[in-house]
């Protein structure tokens, strides 16, 4: 990994662990919270208990036998983008509202909202493994490798009910109900977009004919939509009457929140160390990221034909292979080309979030979402 890398990486964990040790407690408290408030007759409480033990395992508190084991969360990108979008619009309401304690208490206000996002991304996170037949993730069994297809369905549903069942917690915390009727039909469209982009996603699987738009749309509703979701609700918690402000937050999350699978994408052929991969992995295991699909609309045609011919062969791609996709690659501009986009989109995010962060009072905040947006701009890929 390059310094600029290493320092962007290091920028990048300052922020996300702003709010680490605030939503981990939340969100282990809300799952037990859960099932203490689940009467059941004293023979089906250990059964229960592996229930609850799967979900507190796959948010990282339960090793592979549900013994308890010290937290490894992942990033927790996107309560944080929530939580720092509040911070901002709430640093635009004025001198009461806009105080360091008028913030603070508005964070405070949104701890449910970011769980409940968390936990739609966890839930979705079960199925596309599921879905994927992903047997690791975070170097950890998935959950239906240890115990199954069923169970695990059933656990991700468990945690869908979860995230829902937090925005009835804003209410005690003085968000007022129309606000969160508000935020529950967003978080609602928003899993209706991540359905969408997962059934787009495994349809494209195995066709030559999926264009750079079709797949822009795709990431878009996949990976984009809770981004911009996040960051939204964070706003209209902070200041409820500034839709304009909500409205932009959103945007600015949204075109994160496809730079940040476009870099994903070019790691995950270039620089797929820094993911902790294999070098090459996503041509390894001919993945339908943007440079392939790039490829395909824009390289010559007895390159579009070879790419094809690989990509249609059973089983991993082979070093041989790798190495000729590769050369496609730069001779068909698909590297450029991705990186270009990514710059676009990540331009996009910078002129959203400047104009949301004119004439707030948090400052700290705003630069925090710089750093996050710095991390996905940065160049060296």
């Amino acid at each position: 990994m390059s310094t600029g890398r290493a320092a962007a990486s290091g920028n990048l964990d300052a922020v996300l662990g702003r709010y680490r040790t605030l939503l981990g407690e939340a969100l282990l408290h809300a799952i037990r919270d859960a099932r203490a408030n689940t009467p059941s007759a004293a023979d089906s409480n250990e059964i229960l208990d592996e229930f609850y033990g799967q979900i507190e395992y796959h948010h990282g508190w339960r090793a592979p036998d549900l013994s308890p084991t010290p937290w490894h969360p992942g990033k927790l990108i996107r309560p944080t983008l929530l939580l720092l979008a509040c911070e901002v619009a709430a640093g635009h309401r004025g001198q009461e509202g806009g105080s360091d304690h008028g913030r603070q208490a508005a964070v405070q206000r949104a701890i449910p909202a970011a769980l409940a996002v968390e936990m739609v991304h966890n839930f979705s996170l079960v199925h596309d493994d599921i879905e994927d037949g992903d047997e690791e993730r975070h170097h950890q069994p998935t959950l239906w490798k240890l115990w199954g297809v069923p169970l695990a369905i059933n656990t991700g549903d468990g945690i869908f009910a979860l995230a829902r069942l937090q925005l009835s917690h804003l209410r005690a915390r003085g968000v007022p109900a129309e606000t969160i009727i508000e935020l529950s039909a967003r978080l609602d469209a928003t899993c209706i977009e991540l359905c969408e982009g997962q059934h787009l996603d495994m349809r494209f699987e195995g066709r030559q004919d999926v264009t750079v738009a079709m797949y822009l749309d795709m990431i878009g509703r996949k990976t984009a939509a809770l981004m911009d979701c996040a960051a939204r609700m964070g706003s209209l918690i902070g200041a409820p009457e500034n839709e304009t402000l909500s409205a932009q937050l959103g945007a600015f999350g949204r075109a994160l929140g496809i730079g940040f699978q476009l870099r994903d994408d070019m790691l995950g052929i270039w620089s797929a160390q820094a993911l902790g991969k294999t070098e090459a992995g996503d041509l390894r295991h001919k993945k339908m990221s943007l440079p392939v699909i790039s490829a395909l609309e824009d390289a010559a045609p007895v390159d579009r034909r070879t790419l094809i011919d690989i990509y249609s062969q059973p089983g991993p791609a082979t070093e041989a292979q790798i190495a000729t996709l590769l050369e496609i690659f730069e001779r068909s501009g698909a590297r450029e080309r991705t990186r270009t986009m990514l710059r676009e989109r990540c331009a996009q995010a910078r002129a959203l979030l400047d104009g949301a962060c004119a004439n707030t009072s948090a400052t700290d905040a705003c630069a925090a979402l710089g750093v996050i947006l710095d991390f996905v701009a940065a160049e060296g890929i």
